[in-house]
């Protein structure tokens, strides 16, 4: 039984990332095309670029942080495992809310990062493309 539940345990894990990494994806997108559209002015298309990725990592932090109010049964994760697991409906709750406030963290310190590297990357073009 322990085994079944470690099984169902990494299946919701590897389906949260996925769940989250999906929507970090479409935002990343759009930042993307964002900073492209941008791209004649580089320190303006990186400094929009760090403030959008901040507010992402915002939106990251707050749902990691009201996930766990929220009905398991809501959850994109709970749709992708077809409504269908052995377990007790308090300990779904607490295995898929923990997996998604995780994973939720785990994007959230990635979009950090990645907001510090445009902020960075904006310094250093601004510096640099002056004239002498």
């Amino acid at each position: 039984m322990d085994e079944d539940i470690e099984a169902i345990d990494q299946r919701i894990r590897r389906l949260a990332g996925l769940s989250v990494g999906r929507g970090c994806f479409f935002a990343a997108l759009a930042i993307w095309c964002t900073m492209i559209g941008l791209i004649y002015e580089p320190v303006l298309s990186l400094k929009s670029g760090a403030i959008l990725t901040l507010l992402v990592a915002a939106v990251l932090l707050l749902k990691a942080q009201t996930v766990r109010r929220y009905s398991y049964k809501q959850t994109e994760v709970w749709i992708l495992l077809d409504r269908q697991v052995d377990l007790l409906p308090a300990h779904a709750q607490r295995l898929i809310t923990q997996a998604l406030h995780q994973m939720y963290l785990r994007y959230t310190l990635f979009a950090m990062l990645l907001a510090l590297l445009f902020w960075g990357l904006a310094l250093l073009f601004s510096v640099v493309g002056k004239p002498g």
